[in-house]
């Protein structure tokens, strides 16, 4: 008997490469007013949007913009002020391995913020933190199964009498007998990137007379994905944009107020989808418009959220492979192994949680008198897996703004608090996340210290990577002399029953306990 080989073609990804660094980004601002006024920083956030990344030898490019947001005062220094300015960037990530033709897929996060004024001039400073897999798309010939047919016969008949076939004579000292095979199931996944598009949403909101807010300083936002609809060509994402208004008090030294809006968004994508696959979009929110118009009565907020949605997808497919074969008679098979590191799955997750930071002032801090208002910018520096809940660990970066006690010129501090939180979330090892700020708020403790109290979002992405070793090809060799007859062996330690069959030339189910972990066996 002759051994045949089934082979396959196989498509799949395989992970080449992680990274992880920081990136400081800076930016600068014209001030209104004269140049001469009294500048006073008070506080600074940012948020980072990527708009195109791509592979190169030995490196990636990733461009984006960082849009930052700042309360100051000038001039009058009991009056806050805003501000917003945009700063575009290219980074060049060193990326060994790599070469143009893999996909890069990169996160990036806001780690800390600072700015400064002088000469009319705004320096603005945002620490990214980004966090880069590549992967390449291969195509290998692996071996799916083996099987036994009958040779073609090595002798030629003689005129008159039968043929070697006929007469069972094909048979030599190079023929396989009684193949033994195991198989193995394994998930391959390949990301496509389905395409992007933006929406613009519009809202008003009746704001109560109670909260006596002024005009609006600044807004912010945050987007989420809450479902898919469509079909026949297209896909409707569905989601939700948060919205953080700050507004100016209507009382001098009163608190700064800030009010939480929720607006729904609707986009449909022309995309086709593979049969069972499940897409997977991120929305975030590229820029926030937000003004009030005051009545006799009522105060009305006016909220424009430009979203994007990216769109993708995680092919997945089943494959079948040979994992080990062997024979019982004949030539000895030797199967001929290749590993690889392989993209067996996507999961993406975005949850939030909150938690409580106590902040203690500087010694040559004032005295709180009343809280004004508080910015957070959370950083992850470690996550672990805890069943169905992500164990989260990192630095939150706090800005406090209040009065001091007997003065109306607001002040602030900053300072970097250590912070532990646990997150609904069921995740595995090799989980890649990155938090940011949903909302906050604080409240004076003592004349030192206040509490701040925030809530947290949380987006996880894990890449399935499995260690994969299939068969390229099987060699024959010679068989080695064995006894014939009852064999009885003791197991080595963690050897499993497939493995001691396939030493011994026997049947795995042949195999047969004889006491004391021995196991017995007839070797023909």
């Amino acid at each position: 008997m002759e051994l045949k080989l089934a082979r396959e073609t196989l498509r799949f990804e395989r992970l080449v490469a992680t990274d992880e660094e920081q990136v400081a980004i800076e930016g600068e601002a014209t001030l209104p007013g004269s140049m001469r006024d009294a500048v006073t920083v008070l506080s600074v956030q940012a948020q980072a949007h990527l708009e195109n990344v791509q592979a190169g030898m030995g490196e990636g490019t990733v461009r984006g913009r960082v849009c930052f947001q700042v309360l100051y005062t000038q001039g009058d220094l009991t009056r806050v002020r805003a501000l917003e300015t945009t700063c575009d960037f290219e980074h060049r990530l060193s990326l060994e391995n790599v070469t143009p033709s893999m996909r890069l897929s990169v996160g990036a996060s806001v780690q800390e913020t600072e700015g400064s004024a002088a000469s009319g001039r705004m320096t603005l400073r945002a620490l990214l933190g980004i966090q880069t897999e590549a992967f390449e798309t291969v195509e290998t010939e692996l071996i799916t199964g083996a099987s036994l047919v009958r040779a073609e016969p090595a002798a030629v008949g003689i005129p008159g009498m039968l043929g070697a076939e006929e007469s069972g004579a094909f048979e030599t000292e190079e023929s396989i007998g009684g193949l033994q095979t195991r198989t193995q199931t394994v998930t391959f996944c390949c990301h496509e990137d389905l395409g992007e598009d933006k929406t613009l949403v519009r809202e008003e909101f009746d704001l109560p007379s109670k909260l006596e807010v002024g005009d609006v300083l600044s807004a912010t936002g945050t987007a989420a994905v809450n479902d898919f609809t469509g079909g026949a060509g297209r896909v409707g994402v569905l989601g939700t944009i948060e919205v953080r208004v700050l507004h100016r008090p209507q009382e001098a030294g009163n608190p700064l107020v800030v009010t939480t809006h929720e607006l729904p968004f609707e986009l449909s994508m022309e995309a086709e989808l593979p049969d069972g696959a499940q897409p997977q979009a991120v929305a975030e929110v590229m820029d926030v418009m937000a003004d009030s118009v005051s009545t006799d009565k009522r105060r009305t907020l006016r909220v424009e959220a430009e979203v994007r949605v990216r769109l993708s997808v995680c092919k997945q497919r089943d494959a079948v492979l040979l994992e080990d074969l062997y024979s019982l008679t004949g030539l000895e098979l030797e199967p001929v192994r290749e590993s690889f590191d392989v993209h067996t799955f996507e999961e993406a997750a975005d949850v939030r949680e909150s938690t409580r930071v106590q902040v203690s002032l500087p010694k040559d801090a004032p005295p709180i008198d009343t809280v004004l208002a508080t910015f957070v910018q959370p950083t992850v520096t470690g996550v672990s897996p805890s069943g169905r809940r992500l164990d989260a660990e990192g630095v939150m970066g706090v800005t406090l703004m209040y009065l001091p006690v007997d003065s109306d010129i607001p002040y602030a501090v900053r300072s970097r608090e250590p912070f532990t939180m646990t997150f609904p979330v069921e995740a595995a090892e090799g989980v890649i996340a990155q938090a940011y700020a949903i909302e906050s708020s604080a409240g004076p403790t003592t004349s030192d210290r206040a509490e701040v109290r925030c809530v947290i979002g949380l987006r996880t992405m894990h890449h399935g990577i499995r260690r994969l070793t299939g068969i390229t090809d099987v060699e024959k060799r010679p068989p080695a002399r064995q006894e014939h007859g009852f064999v009885l062996v003791w197991p080595a330690s963690g050897e499993t029953r497939w493995q001691t069959a396939r030493r011994l030339r026997v049947a795995e189910e042949s195999l047969r306990p004889a006491g004391k972990g021995a196991l017995l066996a007839f070797r023909k």
